[in-house]
């Protein structure tokens, strides 16, 4: 059993830490975008915090469909289907083309939301402004997101690394320009730092198509010479795997988003320190979300080969790699809370606030990173209506009323918020691990049968 271990781990780590370190490029972009907004105004930090609210709820759920490709196109390499991958790099492109608009609507009608929670007009405005701006990048996100996943599941993941990383340095210079304005660019403040975000967002297509088009990887594949429209299985089978992932994922964002929306009414200085606390916490969540990404891979690649014996190292490695981790940030949060703290503010006021609500960010490291590697093992699987319905009760039914309950009635506050979901990602945690226990066992079951074997 060690060696098997010790042998997943040196399959797994050159998939898992480029995929980490690409969610920790595209964390850092939303760090970038939060510490510039904050230097510029109170107004336009608390812009973005809102903005990103609207934004992350619907671009997550659009994106849980596409992350739908890194399992399917996984059991296809296990399988050595090279047609079938083939196809469902055309099925992503063909996708991506007709659920952009889809997104871009959605959002760009989302200020009824902002004015039914009675936010301040002008912070209103600017959160729109932000939003609106960033809509022109979005026929490119999608792109990027189905060339993505469609190389995850071929384990190309150091090659989204590659592309995230460098697109940092041009965030940095197109968020200063664009914000404070300058060489025919008029000022823009918040609204700014949408119009940098959608060229990055470009950025990051061209760059995966240019990677997807000349790897040589991908030669004997032949992945564009002739395009091939999809089935109606393949494109159903795509649904039936992503909608769930999407809810699923949506279920968790908007709880976030929620918190950040129902404390919007709170003074300036508290979703000051909730977004700095969350930006943090969200850090550190990016190492087992990349580590879920490569798990989902691992896991579905060994159920293609028809090794279920593989497929159960495989995911109990990488939980037991995630839980490691999120002993470790933890620490990290509650021993030098004021040094992360000290990157986005000096106030004192926002110091102290953000100190309390890291301490419980630190409690939900274990849970949270438990919850989505035990996601990612059952996305190997294929499983994901389930998962769905656990996080909608574990977040709506219990954390976001729990926490509203003891912040408006119990005197808790923004922090009666935190323990809410800290309740909610515990509960998710629990579940959903047990569910990979079970569901795994049974498979490994069905085919260590003597009727199977015989079969």
């Amino acid at each position: 059993m060690l060696q098997s271990v010790k042998k997943e781990l040196k399959e797994l780590s050159p998939i898992a830490i480029p995929a980490v370190f690409s969610q920790l490029a595209q964390m850092a972009m939303g760090f970038i975008d939060t510490v510039m907004a904050g230097n510029y105004s109170a107004d336009a930090l608390a812009a973005i915090a809102i903005g990103t609210s609207l934004l992350h709820p619907v671009m997550v759920f659009f994106l849980g469909v596409f992350i739908a490709f890194n399992p399917i196109v996984a059991h296809f390499q296990g399988e050595g289907k090279t047609r079938n991958i083939r196809t469902h790099f055309h099925v992503g492109i063909i996708l991506a083309l007709l659920m952009s608009p889809i997104a871009i609507i959605l959002l760009f009608n989302s200020d009824v939301v902002l004015t039914a929670l009675n936010i301040d007009a002008a912070v209103a405005e600017l959160a729109m402004g932000y939003l609106q701006a960033t809509l022109w990048g979005f026929p490119a996100l999608f792109l990027f997101f189905a060339l993505r996943f469609c190389n995850e599941g071929m384990f190309s993941t150091m090659a989204v690394l590659a592309i995230t990383g460098s697109s940092i340095p041009f965030n940095v210079i197109f968020n200063y320009w664009f914000i404070h304005g300058g060489f025919g660019v008029e000022e823009m403040g918040a609204v700014g730092v949408g119009y940098a975000t959608a060229l990055i967002w470009c950025f990051m297509f061209i760059g995966m198509l240019l990677y997807t088009l000349f790897a040589k990887k991908y030669v004997d594949l032949k992945l564009f010479k002739d395009f091939e429209l999809p089935n109606k299985h393949e494109v159903k089978e795509i649904f039936a795997l992503g909608i769930p992932v999407g809810v699923t994922l949506g279920f968790e964002i908007t709880m976030f988003a929620g918190v950040s929306l129902l404390i919007a009414r709170y003074p300036v200085e508290v979703m000051g320190a909730h977004q700095i606390a969350l930006n943090i916490a969200s850090v550190f969540f990016m190492i087992p979300l990349g580590m879920s990404q490569a798990i989902t891979a691992r896991v579905s690649y060994f159920v293609g080969k028809k090794d279920q014996h593989s497929m159960r190292i495989a995911g109990y490695t990488g939980l037991a790699t995630c839980t490691l981790i999120s002993i470790f940030s933890s620490t990290m949060m509650i021993l030098i809370p004021t040094f992360f703290i000290s990157i986005y503010t000096s106030d004192p006021i926002l110091t102290e606030i953000a100190i309390s609500l890291l301490f419980l960010a630190a409690l939900f490291q274990f849970s949270d990173a438990i919850q989505v590697a035990s996601a990612g093992a059952l996305r190997g699987l294929k499983d994901t209506k389930l998962p769905m319905v656990i996080t909608a009760i574990s977040y709506w039914v219990v954390g976001i009323p729990a926490g509203y309950y003891l912040a408006e009635y119990q005197g808790f506050e923004v922090k009666g918020y935190w323990i809410g979901m800290i309740l909610a990602l515990t509960i998710a945690a629990i579940f959903l691990m047990k569910r990979w226990i079970t569901l795994s066992k049974r498979m490994l079951k069905i085919t260590s049968s003597p009727r199977t074997q015989q079969a």
